[in-house]
């Protein structure tokens, strides 16, 4: 539409009026870089067309006026995963309902019918960045309708780094025979998503199933998970994070699972890398509480001569001892029982919804104490 002066739209409108031509009114329609969203998690914004998401967790609310509500997705292609990306959405506290992302730019009717006023939308990516990226690519809401600006952000900040066991991968699968799919993973369901809205936090996840610290499941030469740290994207190198952008209170580490899954990656390549990433994370948050936390899904029964949950235990506190002994106080090991029968599995041997709610009554406790949160 061209920029009219108002008088002159007035006069068009009464000149089709006279005419029989009067048309409804076209929808509002949003630039996906309106800075009325609200972003959480890393998203890319380099790209003119609109943000880019990839990692799980990530989500968008939204405020608005009026009785609709559309989005504009794209999907940006598959990666590893054969598999749509899922998201879940709630409008106003109602239940949350899943949504797919299809092939191609489509419009997504998120809500329809709902009572005159302002309302809030939140969208949450509950698949991982193996199954690719989604941009946004603008909203559509009812004519004469607007944005308003996103309700305030949380005080608190936590930040989640790990593999497969914080994705929410196999989280709603059957039994351990279940391959991957986006019907099964849901990071909504794990025990990090748990545990921030337990102590009330926003989060930040940057997981990816199979990586590892020094080395990745079955020595998949791809980039580890220090190395996908530093970036806002995982798939792009071009891209590196700003980490002024968003300033956690704390930083919880869950990886070594891929570093033994089969064999031992060394001890001091293992070490070495571990700190090397908490030394990372360490000059960019001089404030922040750092949590190293040996996994559920870490075990010493297979392989049963490896004895890999004794070893990362024995590096891990290790480690942790070290830096308290040179002063960095912030620095904390945490230990979550490994997976038990009765909880049953989630799709190819990993945590179930069970393990991860009990991993998430027991870290909740502990991290309210050591950052003093009441």
């Amino acid at each position: 539409m061209s920029h009219l002066p108002t008088r002159s739209l007035t006069r068009l409108g009464l000149a089709l009026a006279l005419l029989g031509g009067c048309h409804p009114a076209a929808p509002v329609q949003v630039s996906p870089r309106s800075p009325l969203l609200r972003f959480s998690g890393r998203v890319d914004h380099g790209d003119p067309e609109g943000p880019r998401l990839a990692w799980g967790g990530t989500s968008l609310t939204v405020r608005f006026t009026g009785t609709s509500l559309g989005l504009r997705l794209l999907d940006l292609g598959k990666l590893e995963e054969p598999a749509p990306n899922r998201f879940r959405f709630s409008v106003d506290g109602a239940p949350f309902r899943d949504l797919y992302v299809g092939e191609g730019p489509l419009l997504y009717r998120i809500a329809e019918g709902l009572p005159p006023g302002e309302h809030v939308l939140l969208l949450e990516k509950e698949t991982e960045p193996a199954v690719g990226e989604t941009q946004l690519l603008g909203l559509e809401l009812d004519p004469d309708a607007r944005l308003l600006p996103a309700p305030p952000r949380l005080e608190r900040r936590i930040e989640f780094i790990g593999d497969s066991g914080l994705t929410g991968f196999g989280i709603e699968g059957k039994n351990a025979q279940c391959s991957f799919n986006a019907e099964t993973q849901r990071h909504s369901l794990t025990w990090a998503a748990l545990t921030a809205r337990a102590l009330n936090a926003e989060l930040s996840v940057v997981a990816y199933s199979g990586k590892g610290v020094a080395v990745n499941y079955a020595n998949d030469p791809t980039p580890t998970l220090p190395q996908l740290y530093t970036r806002t994207l995982p798939r792009r190198e071009d891209g590196p994070w700003d980490f002024t952008a968003w300033v956690p209170d704390a930083i919880v580490i869950q990886l070594g699972a891929n570093d033994f899954w089969k064999e031992h990656p060394g001890e001091a390549r293992f070490r070495d890398a571990y700190r090397s990433l908490v030394g990372s994370i360490r000059s960019h948050y001089p404030q922040a509480h750092i949590v190293c936390v040996l996994g559920s899904g870490v075990s010493d029964s297979h392989p049963k001569e490896l004895q890999a949950r004794t070893r990362v235990r024995g590096l891990l506190s290790g480690l942790v001892d070290e830096l308290h002994q040179a002063g960095d106080t912030r620095v904390h090991f945490a230990e979550v029982p490994a997976n038990r029968e009765d909880e049953g599995l989630g799709c190819l041997w990993h945590p179930s919804r069970k393990t991860h709610q009990r991993t998430a009554e027991q870290m909740t406790p502990l991290l309210r104490d050591w950052l003093g949160w009441k």
